[in-house]
Order: C-alpha cells, then sequence, then structure tokens
C-alpha cells in the first residue's frame, strides 16, 4: 500500500518559503562553519563532552566576530557529537541568531569536509501576514548583523 501526500495549492508557497529562509541561514554560516573547522574536529569534541560550555560560548564568539556583530549569533546552551564506528565524527552545535526582532533557533552540524544546518524555530516581533515580507526581514537581518568585511 503507498501513501500520497497530497499538497494544496495553498501550501506551496510556506514550503518554499521555508526552504528559501533555511539557505539564508545556511549561506550567512558558511563562514562560521569555515572557521570552526579550522580547529580540530576531536577538541571539539572533548568540549562537549566535558560540558564545557563556557569554552564552546568563547570558541563560537570568536568563530563569528570577525563576520557577524556583537550577541547576534551566539552559542544556545547544548550540543552533540556523533561518534561512528568508521572514525567520522560529527558536532552539533545549537546556535541562537538574534537581531531587529528576528529570532532563529538552529543546529549547526560541522563534518570534517562540510557542514549543514537545520533551522528549528524562527520567531518575528510583529510578524507579517505576508510569509514573503518575513522572509524578506530575515534576509535584512542577517544582512545588517554583518560586519562590513
Amino acid at each position: 500500500m503507498s501513501t500520497k501526500t497530497i499538497l494544496k495549492n495553498t501550501d506551496l508557497p510556506a514550503k518554499s518559503e521555508d526552504v528559501l529562509r533555511e539557505t539564508l541561514i545556511a549561506n550567512a554560516m558558511k563562514p562560521i562553519a569555515a572557521e570552526l573547522r579550522l580547529c580540530d574536529l576531536s577538541s571539539l569534541a572533548r568540549h562537549i563532552l566535558s560540558s564545557e560550555a563556557a569554552n564552546l560560548t568563547d570558541l563560537l564568539a570568536s568563530s563569528s566576530e570577525l563576520y557577524f556583530k556583537p550577541d547576534t549569533l551566539t552559542y544556545a546552551g547544548t550540543s552533540s557529537i556523533d561518534l561512528n564506528w568508521n572514525g567520522n565524527v560529527t558536532v552539533c552545535l545549537h546556535m541562537k541568531f538574534a537581531h531587529n526582532g528576528v529570532n532563529v533557533i538552529f543546529h549547526l552540524f560541522l563534518l570534517a569536509l562540510n557542514s549543514a544546518i537545520d533551522v528549528k524555530f524562527i520567531a518575528f516581533d510583529q510578524p507579517s501576514q505576508d510569509p514573503q515580507e518575513n522572509t524578506k526581514r530575515l534576509e535584512t537581518a542577517l544582512t545588517e548583523a554583518r560586519i562590513a568585511s
């Protein structure tokens, strides 16, 4: 027996806005992920396993200080690690972005050669009824939070 998911026409814009928002955040996190991958992955894992939240907070702050204004991108206080038998290590850092009434909670996954994000929550102070307007607000907040290079 097969199950089909039927999408209504009204569902598609919301789904595409979610994808666009995640893409905007992922693109903004590329330089941060690159900075963090300069650290030894086993060192990051050791900080996580030892519950050294202050060290992780400092590490994330120093990795983002060249790219984002202070206190706009912060460590959300938790993280996890995935150790595989083949030796691959995946670090998951829970992050928070907050600027101009836009708040995003997401997970930043760091692997040896790449990274990924998983957006958990986006909130807008005084959200618009138009999802595209909210996406534009997210894009503007990410742009304005960046430090000009």
